[in-house]
């Protein structure tokens, strides 16, 4: 269980009196947070709320999406605002907002019902997102300098062997999205992180809400928010290779709302690759310069040896033309 800032009920409820005008009965930490510290709130009998202190991320831009979509109709699972209109206060020196209690959970195993259902969120994210978002700007807190900096980190600690394929892989990464068409690869907000703990599915299967946007950013890549969710969407059990069926239920449903340009099918190796990548380097500068002796560290392997799996595959492969019901796939999914 990773708690970065310990909330007593006392302080929590004198923040929440302060604040919303509300009174917990309890309490409780909840075990996903890695970034933030994050805890339930029992109000009364029969009402929760969600409480987020931020550790490391920065509130406005997240919060401020997860309004501006939830307005649109997406489920986002939007802040609620205190008593001043406020989406944030401070709470033991931190920033912290509260959130509405979703009803429902995360899968671990998704249907390939679910798989379509969260490409056709992207899709309306992405659309949405050029309606209603086009004030909102926030530079993606894991982008390129972030990239250099975790590298330029990570390379002295690193086996030689794992040194070598990072240095060629930032390279090929640095060239590629050069060289590449960006007029015909479509940007626009992205949540970055949508992991399948970080959606959550009502009883009946349909979804609920997708929640955490910490490492959301404005004017990004959307073929790279689709890759970051194919690497753990789709990947058959307890291996590291891309299930078919997986991939083409996460094409049709995004296709079915916003077809993919020739320019982003010829990048979506690459983005797998860039997904993977971005995961690898998060989780092993954590391990290896962990925050804190009580924090949680996730191990990097997975995301290496998915990166690795990747990087087999020519990096100009662009998915092949297939057949699906209104969208360019079919029954066969792209081979990497």
């Amino acid at each position: 269980m990773t708690v970065w800032t310990q909330i007593s009920l006392n302080e929590a409820n004198a923040w929440l009196d302060e604040q919303y005008r509300l009174k917990a009965t309890q309490i409780s930490p909840i075990a996903e947070g890695v970034e933030d510290s994050v805890f339930k709130l029992d109000i009364g009998e029969t009402k929760a709320v969600f409480l987020r202190l931020f550790e490391r991320t920065e509130p406005l831009g997240p919060l401020s999406i997860a309004a501006s979509l939830a307005k649109a109709g997406l489920q986002t699972c939007p802040p609620m605002k205190d008593i001043n209109g406020n989406l944030f206060s401070e709470l033991k020196g931190k920033p912290a907002s509260l959130f509405p209690w979703v009803e429902g959970a995360w899968v671990e195993r998704p249907s390939l019902d679910q798989v379509c259902a969260i490409g056709s969120f992207l899709g309306q994210m992405a659309k949405e997102g050029i309606r209603h978002c086009q004030n909102w700007k926030r530079e993606n807190p894991r982008g390129l300098p972030w990239f250099e900096q975790t590298t330029a980190a990570l390379l002295p600690v690193l086996p030689p062997v794992e040194r070598r394929s990072l240095k060629d892989e930032m390279s090929m990464q640095g060239r590629f999205w050069k060289a590449v068409n960006q007029k015909e690869i479509l940007h626009g907000p992205i949540h970055a992180d949508m992991f399948r703990n970080n959606v959550m599915f009502q009883k009946d299967g349909r979804l609920a809400a997708v929640i955490d946007w910490g490492f959301c950013a404005s004017d990004s890549p959307l073929i790279y928010d689709l890759a970051i969710v194919a690497n753990d969407w789709c990947l058959k059990e307890n291996t590291i290779e891309l299930d078919g069926k997986r991939v083409q239920a996460l094409m049709c449903g995004r296709e079915g709302v916003l077809p993919l340009t020739a320019a982003e099918k010829v990048a979506w190796p690459m983005a797998l690759r860039l997904g993977a990548l971005r995961f690898y380097l998060s989780r092993q500068y954590d391990f290896s310069f962990p925050r804190d002796t009580n924090g949680k560290a996730l191990d990097p392997a997975h995301f290496r040896d998915l990166l690795k799996a990747h990087r087999k595959e020519a990096p100009d492969k662009p998915i092949p033309g297939q057949r699906c019901a209104n969208t360019a796939f079919g029954s066969q999914s792209p081979t990497f």
